[in-house]
This record gives C-alpha cells, structure tokens and sequence, in this order.
C-alpha cells in the first residue's frame, strides 16, 4: 500500500472513532490551552475592608468641612452684596419731589443686587428742580462702585448755580481723571422751570427721552446726544429747550429697557418703547402707573429669559 493509500485510510479511521464517541467523551485530537484570567480580586479580609471604610469615612468628613467652609464664605459674600445693594438705594430718592404744576416719579430696577443705573432729583435756585438718570458701563461690582463715585461728584456739582452744558462739562472732565479708560457714564438730565413749563435737557449717551404732546396725542424723541462722560475730556455738550404743555409726559428710559431680550434674542426696542410710552400717555395714567405698566409690558416681552442689565424709568408729567 502505497504512502497515499495509508494516509487516506488513517484518516478515515479517525473520522470514524469521532463519529463513534461519547458526547461527553473528550477528544485528545485537538489540546487547547486557555489562560485563566480572575475577574475578581481574593478576598481582602476583614482587616483591609476595616481600613478601606475608615479612609472613606475620613474622606467625607474632609468634604463636608470643606462645603462648610464654601457655605460660610457665600453667605457672607451675600451679606456683603445685600449691605452693597441697600447702600447703592440709598443713593436714589424713596419718593417723589413735589413741584407745582409737575408729577414726578422714577424707579431703578437692578438686574442683579448691586448694579449701575440710578436716578435723583436736585432742587435748583428760583424753584426749579433737575431730574437726573445715569447708566454706568457694566453690570454688578464692576458698575456699582463707579456708580458711588459719580453720585458724590454729582451731588457736589449740583451746589453750583451754572448752567446744565457746564455741569456736564466739568462732571466729563473729572470723570476722564478719575475712571478707568474702559469705564464711562451714560448721563441725562433735564432742568424743569414750574414758572415756564421749560425744559432745559443735555444728553450724553442715554437713550433719547420720549416726549409726549398732549395737543397731538403723538410722542417724539428728544434727539439730542454727544457722548458718554469719561470718554474724551475736550468733549463739550449742548442743551435743549423743550415747551411742555398740561398732559405732556417726558420719559427717560436706560438701554437695559431698549434692549430687554426675549428667549429669541429679540429685542423690546426703541420702536416698541416709544409706541408703548404713547399708548400708556394716551390712557392718561398717573407717572407711578404709567412706570409699573411699562415694566410689565417689558416683563411680558421678556417672558422667561433672565434680566441682562438694570432698567430705570423717570417719567415727567405736566399737570
């Protein structure tokens, strides 16, 4: 028998024992050898267990005695911010001035505790009285000290008898020694004369205040700007008269009511500011009523997104 018989016929031998095999039987055939991997670690005993759960005993109370720590330092952050913010309130009147033939009324709303907006009144020589907004570049912190700061300038400036366009002067070229570069004020300011029904308005970066006239049941804006004090100290600022008439209104507003956003990232506008100041003027609401109605319709513009920046309202109405 040749090599090739023999081999054909082992073979067929061999099939044949398979074949005839137990299932359980093993076949020596094919030997495989396997690695033994342990999933899991020997028993660590009860003394390592011990161990392993003091160290995560002691592991929590180090983080519970940290978030103590992280507690007590926002709380007091928070009494900070709180004490900041009733000081910064101070800064604006609790009620209104009383001048014959004028209803006055404002209201600053911060968008966080402390903030840069604010509003006062200061009386004037031969009975007339000044209605001041300002707007100090950033939010929080960062605008409130500034805030403080120009309050003390202002209140100081307004024992002198010059005319508005000085003030502003003087007021932007201390500003420009004193600010830092990147920090300036959006201010206006109306001078109101009972005995004229005048107004005499200087404007540096606000948004232009909404007049409206009675006789004609329309509102206009008072379009006089220059730019922000602190900016540049040769800037020099101009005044206008404005005549006011029983029923007319005059509204300051600050950007932070212009620009409301809602969750669209749509904006309340000068537009839509300046229809709403002349429908609420044609209602005939009182100034307090005519402010709170103004927020509300900004707040139902806004929906659910979160207030960006402080809005403040002053309006002036001749009675």
């Amino acid at each position: 028998m040749g090599n090739h018989d023999r081999n054909a016929s082992e073979f067929l031998h061999e099939r044949a024992t398979f074949a005839r095999a137990p299932a359980d039987r093993s076949v020596p055939a094919v030997r495989r050898h396997r690695r033994v991997f342990h999933l899991f670690p020997d028993d660590p005993g009860p003394q390592a267990l011990e161990d392993a759960n003091a160290e995560i005993e002691e592991r929590n109370h180090s983080l519970e005695e940290a978030q103590k720590i992280v507690r007590a330092h926002n709380e007091m952050l928070e009494a900070e911010l709180a004490t900041a913010s009733s000081m910064q309130m101070k800064l604006m009147p609790d009620e209104s001035p009383t001048l014959p033939g004028f209803s006055i009324s404002g209201r600053c709303r911060p968008a966080t505790q402390v903030g840069g907006d604010f509003f006062q009144y200061y009386p004037r020589p031969d009975g007339r009285l000044s209605v001041a907004m300002a707007d100090v570049t950033g939010h929080g912190m960062e605008a409130a000290i500034p805030t403080v700061l120009f309050s003390g300038m202002l209140d100081n400036q307004m024992e002198n008898t010059f005319p508005p366009e000085d003030l502003f002067g003087r007021l932007n070229r201390s500003l420009v020694r004193n600010l830092d570069p990147r920090t300036f004020v959006c201010f206006s300011l109306g001078e109101l004369d009972p005995l004229t029904r005048r107004m005499r308005l200087v404007n540096g970066g606000c948004p232009y205040p909404y007049h409206y006239q009675a006789a004609t049941g329309k509102t206009r804006e008072l379009t006089l700007g220059a730019l922000p004090l602190g900016l540049r100290a040769e800037c020099e600022y101009d005044g206008l008269d404005c005549q006011l008439d029983v029923g007319d209104r005059v509204v300051f507003c600050s950007d932070g009511i212009i620009e409301a956003m809602d969750d669209d990232g749509q904006l309340f506008g000068f537009e839509r500011t300046q229809d709403t100041v002349n429908r609420l003027s044609l209602e005939g609401l009182p100034a307090t009523q005519m402010i709170e109605e103004l927020l509300r319709e900004v707040d139902a513009f806004r929906g659910d997104a979160e207030q960006q920046d402080d809005q403040t309202i002053l309006v002036v109405e001749v009675t």
